[in-house]
This record gives structure tokens, sequence and C-alpha cells, in this order.
């Protein structure tokens, strides 16, 4: 089991008896503006069951951030594969307009200029308590980080819903670009999103949030 240690945070896999804390957020209208809905109960166990799918047959997947100091679950961040579909080449600031690192599965649609993707993806939520604090820049990082040394990821990327400015500023922060644009379609409706990527060379260097950062694979 994959668990990390940062400034703050301790990061490890959410289990059945953190329903009551994942629920409060995954119920929460405000944390699931970009969704448009929220999650009923059996939704928040199914969410739970499909992390701890993600630990037994990838070893990482959506782990639960807690807080060092008390223990209490605060929201959640980590890596999961994502598949983005007909994805338009966007360039941001001197970001490459080809959203796709060496070992990313993707298919290019000739003469359209768009490409299906499966790619590694940070994502992080948190209860609305704990918003404006850091929490989200200082648990991404250390994921991101994660990925790009003990799993040698390229490149990884983050889907964020047109609007989910929030979310647009985290991945800023971390140093992340746009690079691409697509639609999600999700329970019936076609969600735009745009595509954020981070090369592994690009990691901003963060003192700050190295500060007892620690990586543990339990068995």
């Amino acid at each position: 089991m994959l668990e990390i240690t940062t400034p703050r945070c301790f990061l490890r896999p959410m289990g059945e008896s953190d329903f009551s804390a994942v629920g409060r957020y995954l119920q929460d209208a405000e944390v699931m503006h970009a969704w448009g809905h929220t999650l009923s109960d059996a939704e928040v166990r199914a969410w739970i069951a499909r992390q701890q799918e993600r630990y037994d047959t990838a070893g990482y997947g959506a782990l639960a951030v807690t807080l060092r100091s008390t223990g209490e679950l605060i929201g959640q961040c980590g890596l999961t594969m994502q598949e983005c579909l007909g994805v338009s080449p966007l360039e941001d600031d001197g970001a490459s307009p080809e959203p796709v690192a060496a070992g990313a599965s993707s298919s290019e649609r000739p003469g359209l200029g768009v490409r299906d993707l499966y790619v590694s993806e940070v994502g992080y939520m948190l209860a609305r308590a704990y918003w404006g604090q850091g929490y989200a820049v200082e648990a991404a990082y250390a994921c991101l980080r994660m990925g790009f040394t003990s799993l040698a990821l390229p490149e990884i990327f983050a889907c964020i819903k047109v609007g989910n400015t929030a979310s647009c500023a985290v991945a800023r922060r971390l140093g992340m670009r746009r690079c691409g644009f697509f639609y999600k379609h999700y329970r019936g409706e076609d969600m735009p999103h745009e595509l954020y990527g981070l090369r592994a060379g690009d990691l901003l260097p963060r003192a700050d949030l190295e500060k007892g950062y620690a990586v543990t694979w339990r068995c």
C-alpha cells in the first residue's frame, strides 16, 4: 500500500471506515459543483471500492489526505489513469501543443488534429473547510513528485472542467500548463474540459514542500 508524507499531511489508502469522512465532501454540493451532482451513500461506497481496486491493480490511486497533527481526513489526492477522447491541441504560454508524452497511450484521428489519450492524471479534492490553505498544492506536489520519481512517469496531466477556476489555479501553481481541450461524456452530458500537463523535468522545486516528504510502499 502506498503512503506519502508531506509537511502537514499524510496520504494513505482510503477504506470502508472512511465512509463518513469521504461522504462529507462527496455529498457537499459546493465541493461537487464541477461534477454537477453529489453522490448517494451507495455511490460513496462504490467510490471508495473503486480506489481500493486501483490500489490492488496499479498499486496507487486516489489517497485519503489526513492531517498529521490530528489524523482528520480532509479530502483526497492521488494519481489515476484517465481516458480523454478527442483532445484538441491547445497552446498556452509557450507550452507544447502536443499533450502526449513518451509512454502515454494515444491514437490520432487523421485529418482532424485531435487525439484520444489515456494518461496519468493527478486529481485533488478537499472538504470545503480546508480550501484556500495550500493543502491541495501540498498534496498534489507530493503526488507529482512520487509519480515522476517512484513511478518514473514522463508526464502527468490534470483534467479540469472549464470554469473550475480553483482547480486551474492549483494546476498553475504546480507549474502545469494548458495543452489540450476535450469533452468528457458524463451522465448523458458533454462537459468541456481543459487538459493541463507537466513534464518530469519541469516540476517546480519547492523546498517548503519537501520538508518531511517521504514515500512508503507497504505490502
